[in-house]
């Protein structure tokens, strides 16, 4: 018998568009969007969120995975677990996503629920879900991210602003582009730290050529420089060049995320909380970095719910390194919590709302909202 059943699972989907698309290495961000998962038990509701950002119809599968794949497996069980029910979950999914080749929107779908139920842990124990897990630090230092390769010097001068002493930065388009995005960034913040995301863009062969200028440039970390995330590529690429690396966004599954940790050159380990498995796995990831080199810095570039527990996250393990803050204006995650993401020199304070975020704005919730359904024990 579950000590505390989960009743009712509800699906949101909210959209912005944007006056601007936002180019990325491999597609542009036409709309902001974000997915929140509700569940239901004791009188209480969590939310979660789940990564929808890409493609354009994300939403339109991740509504088919979580409500008719995942839903009907998590209704009735224990909200006051949730690894034991994201283990349930995977073992049910996983050879479904295996056969679909779909293994991201199975994890994406089963993180929202894990988020989720992390949010009532807090709300049930009356406090933020930081305190139940137990804070090690108030807050944690934070970087700009989504500089580049548009705007560049007006985000730069938002991350001065801000108070953040360093910015990563959009490369991947061509090298051309890329040397204006990092002159720009100089040009704006001379003394600012730069790091650098290629999403994927570039072969080995690529990473190693153009790593060599970006070091000249003065950029000190670089993430996701090679398709596929292959560790031996990244490794190769490290001993070649000697920058320090990024990546764990697109990692599935805790095995997978060790085996990157355990990288040589791999210094920040970044899964994702709305894909990468909620809070639960990031935690066990913390569990194994004692020893590695790597620390945690959880990807973030979504709404206010994802932000918030990345927070949590990089407040309460011991091996944490940066919080990602997106400096591009998005309402979803702006407009959705009251009191925001307040910073003290550079650093992203820990959450104080009971669970993860607190009350949302209901107004913005229903001014943004374009599609929602839900599943039910009845």
């Amino acid at each position: 018998m579950s000590d505390l059943p989960i009743e009712r699972i509800v699906a949101r989907v909210l959209e912005a568009p944007l006056e601007d698309h936002v180019p990325m290495s491999f597609s542009q961000l036409s709309a902001r969007r974000t997915f929140l998962v509700e569940v239901h038990a004791g009188g209480e509701v969590g939310i979660g969120e789940s990564w929808i950002n890409y493609p354009d119809w994300a939403a339109t599968e991740r509504l088919a995975t979580l409500l008719e794949g995942v839903a009907p497996l998590a209704l009735g069980c224990d909200a006051l677990d949730p690894g034991a029910l994201l283990d349930s979950l995977v073992a049910a999914l996983g050879g479904v996503g295996r056969q679909w080749g779909a293994h991201g929107p199975i994890w994406q779908a089963i993180s929202g629920i894990d988020i989720a139920l992390w949010d009532l842990h807090g709300r049930l124990a009356g406090t933020s879900t930081a305190q139940t897990l137990g804070l090690v630090r108030d807050s944690a230092p934070a970087y700009a991210s989504g500089v580049g390769p548009t705007k560049v010097h007006e985000l730069t001068e938002r991350a001065l602003e801000l108070g953040l002493t360093a910015v990563k930065t959009k490369v991947g388009f061509g090298q051309e582009t890329d040397r204006a995005t990092i002159a720009a960034v100089r040009e704006t913040a001379p003394d600012i730290r730069i790091f650098a995301d290629a999403n994927q863009a570039w072969t080995l062969e690529e990473a190693i050529a153009n790593t060599t200028w970006l070091q000249q440039e003065g950029v000190e970390l670089l993430e996701e420089p090679v398709s596929g995330d292959d560790p031996r590529d990244l490794a190769t690429l490290h001993e070649v060049t000697g920058i320090p690396l990024a990546g764990g966004e697109n990692v599935y599954g805790l095995e997978n995320l060790v085996r990157l940790v355990t990288t040589e050159g791999l210094v920040h380990a970044q899964p994702d909380v709305a894909k990468s498995g909620g809070l639960t796995v990031p935690l066990r990831l913390a569990e194994q970095l004692d020893g590695t080199g790597c620390v945690l810095s959880p990807h973030w570039y979504s709404g206010a719910i994802g932000l918030r527990a990345s927070i949590t996250l990089a407040t309460t393990v011991t091996h944490a390194g940066w919080i990602e803050l997106d400096v591009r204006a998005n309402p979803l995650r702006d407009d959705l919590v009251t009191d925001g993401f307040p910073l003290r020199e550079g650093h992203v304070l820990a959450p104080g709302a009971h669970g993860l975020v607190g009350d949302l704005d209901a107004d913005a919730v229903s001014r943004f909202q374009v599609h929602s359904d839900e599943r039910s024990l009845s």
